[in-house]
């Protein structure tokens, strides 16, 4: 009775809600009551005890609720989609898809528009993700019909349009289908909206965000994503212990939410679809198959809704009178029009309908609400049946409400009673006149900290020099063996290094030392032979060891052929007494593995000095084996079966027990220019490029020897002259530290005072940058040293260029820098990458640039000539550096091969022990996956898992008709052949893969399930077994632990290091790091925990690689990096790779994926342009300055075989150029002007640099800083005012916009960064009005470039809104507004009433811009002091630099403001240290005792104070 009192009270408020009628405030305190009852009891029939228990459940949920608050700040703004995309499957929640989008006033068909474009940006990325609507969430919109056929219509044009995968299956985010799939799939992230239509969908989101969390999976926010050219962004929240453990102690049943809602609307259900049953045959008597959905639609709606009307009406006894069933017909009719002019009126004419502002009335919108429900039923009836085939293309444009207003104000109103319802002029302030705006500031790597310089006669200094170049020599010394090489100049040489007579006496006397030195080594070996042999016999691996390390150090050829004899000897002995003591047991094959060894070691490096004798006895020990064949291949004769022979076939025996033991295609002829080892012939080709002057792009896997061609070009140029300079360009400051120690520990050479070999420039420290003959430094300070007017000669001496980790060209951060440098750089090149899936393109892409040079030198050369000629006075300079023979070549080597495969383990928990599975890289693979990508190049295989495909290939496909072809033993590479080498298991490799591809249309895959559980309680007990296994040294790649991120001090580090472990991270200093780095290369420490800081070409070979923890930041790209470490060439012949509480899915991902593409980014900023108006202005060599001016403006990569492209940064060069010139940066001749060289200076922080200046220029600092009467000191509030300033215009960092209503407790820190005072943010919105203006009039230009056929069609689904066979109307013509301005705007923001004055609001652009211009409000130097997200609510930006400065703590700025001591390394390289350490702000003051000047040197001092104490 209960039951059915509570559903009518819900049904009859429900009711009330839908048509408008409002119930009496008892009815809605029995509704809320009966909504508790029925959330807890009605479906579930559970008696009073389940019931409490229930409700014990719900009150946990909303304790939840409340302690959730502690992580809502605990969100990162990162990338969320990083190189390898395809790998990275991932899942957008359909409703939050929506709410995100969601606007009242967005039109129909202008909300798919948006929706469409978001997806698009993902797809058009390669990004690979499905759209989940949960069914149970379809009932929370029954408040609101708008949205609920919006829903329905979106699922079914998604599914039905597109190509994009969506899952309606599901009932909600706790059913056990859902867990099914999650446990299944395991997407990399899951993107969820966190606030809903109402606070239950904003709650049940909660639960979606925290379930999610607790499966490990990480949640993307759906609110505050933002794109540029490459990449998307957005809030992610990381998994973490509480929210499994939660999870853990309250379970949910799956019908706990939503089920009870289908009584809501139990009556109107039945009534309509028994009503829509009945009109669908009516209609398909009447419209055959193939009828566009919006005309069905449209008649089935209207004619249910006046039905159903029809009935409200003859059983309402409301007060309120509403509107007659003839008014109803009206407005149906109304709507069938309307769905008239979708059928054939071209979108172009609809966008210039005229914009309407009046809203429906009371008495309306009730019926308009039942349409909208009937249009929802209507698209779920049809699309249940499915026997009626429509064309479903025009889904998304069911409904036009702007062109329905428009057809009632007609009808109501006019038809029947008439009319219906500058420049701005640059002013510098006249008591700032001691301030030099046009004063040229000092070099900007002149201000970075210099740590000593080679020039200095200060004798502490001095010594400080000897000091460093003693550590450098001591770390490169742990980097590689051997001394340092003495390098000789050529021309200083006594004689020419090429004259033969001194070559002829050298190899003499070396003749005269080779044979006294073999003879020595022949005894040494005498001595030993006795012993070897015995600790060969006695333990065979110790043995092997022993003569393997010998073998080393020999150099005689014939001496280690003797060697190689005796272990042959050895292990023939020590197999047949193996096989005589196992009988008929299964022998240990390890043992035959070592004599095989040496017999492929003796055939194939000693093959000149083998005799008969030594061949009968390999054909000995063949027959012995049981390899007949093979031993007749060596000598025709024939024997018995041997009792010593292995029951295996010679071929896979190999491949599978040999494995990683099998030889490499290795050279045996030296190379001259090679000392220490044989270069292999791809090598000799980087070589050969240095030799002849030539670019090259290098593409190698890691640890295979390409960063030895850079080397050797040092070399060549130290060789060469003193003068000469070669540039090592690397990512990180680590891989600089790195750099800078192998060469001090490679070369040294003698050199004029105030001259060195090597030196550093970073953004943190410096030194000999324009004193020495290599420079190592980063990106960004190589872009400083390239475009300085002052730094022109000494870029001139530049002879060579290498980029180290090329593939950062296409990073999240900087890779504009490296394009900038790669198209200004006139001399040869090497850009060296392990990960670049395109790199012919790159190839192609740098070669049009060399040939642009190969032009602009040949007329700046012309020019030069004939200004000589037509001078009366000649000066001719001598250059000292020697002028290399001019190529323009650009060469592409490639090589795949890794010298060490790489064994995968998947580790699991038994008991108490652990086991190590091995995973084959093929099981990573699935059908689509090859479809749609190929199987990756570099997914390569061991031999023995080559042989673990081809039986599993078999075992799947027993009629396989190329089972006899590929198997091992027939294999034609493999026939009889001794010595099986790496190539050739290459070659076989690849066949079955070839074979695995044609098996796609028959469904094969493998399979490969893992049991996974927590295990971090095991983790001490997991590296004590990889010490068992004798797998360490290795690198752990993991979140460092909680304690450590607050680690500043050694003692940790010191105490873990006696124990033989280490950590790795970002927040250590440089100095910690390279210990630890050093002592793990020399062997002290076996173990390090580390983050992505060692992925990056960093030099630490070990012999394991473990992946311990999952991460959003763990992509394939970082895993390609981190298991690069595992295998030392020379000491370990496979590396080995662990998966520590990974996800079995990911793993897949992870070795599956393929390399990532370089693609081009939009090139220029504001800033950029006049840092080149600059170079172009000041420098002595205008004509070389003006040539790498045009050269960055003309070969972008993003323009490359693209001309719109082109033609778009060319106006958007123009509209940087107006700009700079109304902001008095540059004059009418483009010679920079006023505080040009201040924003250069802080180039980095566009737009931040150009709203200080305006601050400086509108006095707006002195008028802050006014000091306490009667000194110089200023109060806290002035300076802690000025970093509130400063925080507001550097280093943002925004949270999310839900973080803001939580009532969670700070502290210490405030959080919420205050907004700038009223004076200042005027003055920032005056310079955003100017910014936005002069943006919205060059996309008013650029519009014409846009491709019209695409801005008429929707972006993912493609569905053409063109023009049609449309000759007009006079109804049309009177809906039209020819005086809107709609050319420079999407036709389908039109819909929604916008028009190209939008373009003059930067929160509107991305909205309404042209998509197929490429363009994005990223490219407009606004500074935004209040972000919205999607939903419209402000994202506060963090206070962290101002929390620091009151409190100083760096645990407060952890646990209140999330951000540990990577912040703190941000802020001390913000723009306080740049403009009062850098003396930028002294340089352009006449006055040291000016106001503002003092206050950031007192800043400066405070903050230096704060940092020191942490």
């Amino acid at each position: 009775m209960c039951i059915a009192v509570a559903i009518f009270l819900l049904s009859l408020t429900y009711t009330c809600n839908v048509f408008s009628l409002q119930p009496s405030g008892q009815e809605l305190f029995l509704f809320r009551h009966a909504l508790v009852f029925l959330l807890h009891v009605v479906n579930l029939r559970l008696g009073s005890k389940a019931a409490d228990a229930r409700l014990t459940q719900y009150l946990g949920l909303c304790i939840y609720f409340k302690e959730r608050t502690e992580l809502s700040l605990h969100r990162w703004y990162v990338s969320l989609l990083k190189d390898f995309v395809e790998s990275e499957f991932f899942v957008i929640d359909g409703d939050s898809l929506i709410l995100m989008l969601l606007n009242e006033e967005v039109q129909y068909l202008t909300l798919f528009y948006r929706i469409e474009c978001f997806l698009q940006d993902f797809t058009q990325r390669g990004a690979r993700y499905i759209v989940v609507f949960f069914k149970d969430a379809e009932q929370m919109y029954f408040r609101y019909p708008h949205f609920l056929f919006l829903r329905t219509a979106l699922i079914e044009h998604l599914k039905h349009n597109t190509r994009t995968t969506v899952h309606t299956e599901f009932s909600n985010c706790l059913s056990p289908a859902w867990e099914v799939f999650l446990k299944k799939s395991y997407p990399y992230f899951i993107i969820v909206s966190d606030i809903g239509l109402t606070s239950l969908q904003t709650n049940y989101l909660t639960i979606f965000i925290a379930h999610s969390l607790s499966k490990k999976i990480t949640i993307v926010l759906a609110s505050g994503q933002e794109c540029d050219t490459l990449r998307v962004y957005g809030y992610h929240l990381q998994s973490m212990a509480k929210h499994r453990l939660f999870f853990q102690k309250v379970s949910f049943t799956t019908s706990f939410w939503f089920s009870n809602n289908f009584f809501l609307v139990l009556v109107l259900l039945i009534s309509r679809n028994t009503a829509v049953c009945r009109t669908i045959p009516l209609l398909k008597q009447l419209w055959p198959e193939g009828s566009d959905i919006r005309r069905v639609v449209c008649v089935l709606a209207c004619a249910v809704g006046l039905k159903i009307y029809s009935d409200m009406l003859t059983n309402a006894h409301g007060r309120s009178k509403p509107p007659s069933p003839e008014a109803a017909a009206d407005l149906c009719r109304m709507q069938c029009l309307t769905v008239v002019f979708l059928l054939h009126m071209p979108l172009s004419q609809r966008a210039q309908i005229r914009v309407m502002k009046s809203c429906w009335t009371k008495q309306v919108l009730p019926i308009m609400k039942m349409q909208q429900l009937c249009v929802h039923f209507v698209l779920k009836e049809l699309s249940d049946k499915n026997d009626w085939k429509l064309d479903l293309t025009y889904l998304p444009d069911l409904n036009d409400e702007s062109l329905l207003k428009n057809l009632a104000h007609y009808y109501q109103i006019e038809y029947t009673k008439g009319i219906f319802s500058s420049l701005t002029k640059y002013k510098e302030f006249d008591e700032l006149r001691h301030w030099h705006s046009g004063r040229p500031l000092t070099e900007e790597y002149e201000r970075v900290h210099c740590n000593a310089d080679a020039k200095s006669k200060d004798p502490y200094e001095r010594k400080q020099i000897q000091k460093l170049q003693t550590f450098y020599r001591f770390y490169g010394s742990t980097l590689q063996e051997g001394t340092s090489k003495f390098v000789v100049c050529q021309k200083n040489a006594p004689g020419s290094a090429n004259n033969p007579v001194k070559k002829k006496k050298m190899q003499v006397s070396i003749c005269k030392l080779l044979f006294p030195k073999e003879m020595k080594e022949q005894e040494q070996w005498k001595t030993l032979q006795i012993s070897t042999e015995k600790e060969i016999k006695a333990n065979l691996t110790v043995g092997i060891n022993k003569l393997e390390k010998f073998l080393k150090n020999l150099k005689s050829k014939s001496v280690k052929f003797s060697v190689e004899l005796s272990g042959l000897s050895a292990c023939l002995e020590v197999w047949k007494e193996h096989c005589k003591k196992q009988g008929m047991i299964t022998k240990y094959l390890s043992k035959a593995v070592q004599l095989m060894r040496r017999i492929h070691i003796l055939l194939e490096k000693y093959q000149d000095l083998l005799e008969k004798s030594h061949l009968q006895k390999l054909t000995q020990c063949l027959r012995l084996l049981g390899f007949e064949n093979l031993a007749c291949s060596l000598l025709l004769a024939l024997g018995n079966t041997s009792r010593y022979a292995i029951e295996v076939g010679p071929v896979r025996f190999q491949l599978q027990y040999m494995d990683y033991y099998l030889l490499r295609e290795e050279r045996n002829d030296p190379d001259p220019r090679v000392e220490n080892f044989i270069p292999d012939t791809w090598q000799r080709e980087l070589l050969d490029a240095v030799d002849n002057n030539e670019s090259a792009v290098i593409v190698a896997p890691t640890s295979s020897g390409k960063t030895y061609a850079s080397y050797y070009c040092m070399e060549k140029v130290l060789k060469t002259s003193d003068d000469g300079v070669v540039v090592y360009v690397a990512p990180t400051k680590a891989l600089v530290n790195q750099v800078v120690g192998t060469v001090y520990s490679r070369f040294t050479k003698t050199l004029p005072d105030g001259l060195v070999v090597c030196g550093v420039f970073t953004r943190d420290y410096r030194n000999d940058v324009m004193n020495s003959q290599i420079l190592v430094t980063v990106p960004q300070c190589l872009e400083i040293l390239m475009l300085s007017p002052r730094c022109q000669k000494w870029v001139k001496r530049i002879q060579y260029v290498i980029f180290d980790e090329v593939h950062c060209l296409g990073g999240e951060i900087g890779a504009e820098v490296w394009e900038h440098l790669l198209v200004t750089i006139r001399c040869p090149f090497l850009a060296l990458s392990a990960t670049i899936s395109n790199p012919e393109h790159l190839t192609e892409w740098l070669q049009s640039v060399k040939r642009y040079w190969q032009r602009a030198e040949n007329m700046i050369e012309e020019n030069s000539t004939n200004f000589e000629k037509n001078s009366t006075r000649k000066l001719k300079v001598k250059s000292k550096v020697k002028e290399p023979k001019k190529t323009y070549r650009v060469r592409l080597v490639l090589y795949g091969e890794r010298y060490n495969d790489l064994e995968k383990y998947v580790c699991s928990s038994t008991g108490g022990d652990f086991l190590f599975e091995h995973y084959h890289p093929c099981a990573a693979l699935t059908v689509n996956h090859i479809e749609n990508y190929g199987i990756p190049a570099d997914l390569s295989l061991s031999p023995k898992e080559s042989v673990q495909l081809y039986d599993t290939m078999v075992e799947v496909w027993k009629e396989w008709p190329r089972a006899q072809e590929l198997d091992p033993e027939e294999f034609v590479s493999f026939k009889n052949k001794v010595v099986i080498k790496k190539m050739d298991v290459r070659k076989y490799e690849q066949e079955l893969k070839k074979e695995l591809s044609k098996w796609i249309e028959l469904g094969q895959r493998q399979k490969v399930t893992v049991v996974r559980g927590e295990k971090w309680m095991q983790f001490a007990c997991f590296v004590e077994k990889l010490h068992e296994m004798d797998k360490l040294p290795a690198i752990i790649f993991m979140k460092i632990f909680y304690r450590l991120r607050f680690e500043r001090k050694g003692y940790l580090q010191q105490m873990l290091a006696r124990r033989g472990i280490g950590y790795h991270h970002g927040s250590m200093s440089i100095k910690q790091r390279q210990a630890v780095e050093m002592l793990f290369r020399l062997g002290y420490i076996k173990v390090v925990t580390a983050t992505s800081t060692l992925a990056l070409g960093i030099n630490m070979p070990c012999k394991s690689v473990v992946f311990a923890d999952d991460s959003v930041y763990l992509d394939a790209l970082s895993y390609r990096q981190m298991s690069g470490r595992a295998g030392r060439r020379g000491h370990d012949m496979i590396g080995n790779v662990f998966f520590y509480d990974i996800p079995l899915p990911k793993i897949e991902r992870l070795i599956k994926s393929n390399v990532p593409q370089l693609k081009g980014q939009f090139p220029l900023t504001i800033t950029l342009i006049l840092r080149l108006m600059l170079l172009a202005a000041k420098a002595d060599d205008k004509a070389d300055a003006s040539a790498k001016a045009l050269s960055v403006l003309k070969h972008s990569l993003m323009t490359f075989k693209n001309e719109r492209h082109a033609e778009i940064l060319k106006i958007y060069f123009m509209f940087s150029l107006q700009f700079l010139i109304k902001e008095g940066y540059l004059d009418q001749e483009g010679n920079p002007v006023g505080f040009a060289g201040l924003v250069t200076h802080l180039h980095y922080h566009e737009p931040s640099n150009f709203v200080l200046v305006s601050f400086l220029v509108k006095g707006l600092f002195h008028k802050l800083c006014q000091p306490i009467k009667g000194s110089n000191d200023f109060s806290d509030d002035v300076l802690e005012k000025l970093v509130l300033i400063l925080a507001n215009l550097f280093g943002q960092k925004y949270l999310p916009a839900r973080s803001m209503t939580l009532r969670h407790k700070f502290y210490q820190s405030k959080v919420f960064l205050e907004d700038l005072p009223e004076d200042f943010a005027d003055a920032v919105n005056e310079y955003n009005t100017k910014v936005a203006e002069n943006f919205a009039h060059f996309l008013l230009t650029t519009a014409k470039l846009a491709d019209k056929e695409q801005e008429y069609r929707l972006p993912l689904s493609k569905t053409d809104f063109t023009t049609k066979k449309w000759h007009g109307s006079e109804l049309a013509s009177y809906l039209m507004d020819n005086t809107k301005r709609i050319s420079a705007i999407s036709p389908f923001a039109c819909l929604s009433g916008m028009v190209d004055d939008d373009l003059f609001h930067a929160e509107n652009v991305n909205k309404v811009m042209l998509r197929s211009l490429g363009i994005n409000v990223k490219n407009c130097p606004m500074l935004h002091l209040k972000k919205y997200d999607n939903q419209g609510r402000r994202l506060p930006l963090n206070a962290y630099a101002l929390d620091f400065y009151k409190h100083g703590s760096l645990t407060a700025l952890t646990t209140d403001n999330w951000y540990g001591l990577p912040a703190l390394v941000k802020l001390h390289s913000s723009v306080v240290f740049h403009m009062v350490h850098d003396v930028s702000l002294s340089e352009l003051c006449d006055d040291p005792n000016d106001n503002v000047l003092l206050a950031f040197q007192k800043l400066g001092e405070n903050y230096d104070k704060k940092l020191a104490a942490v």
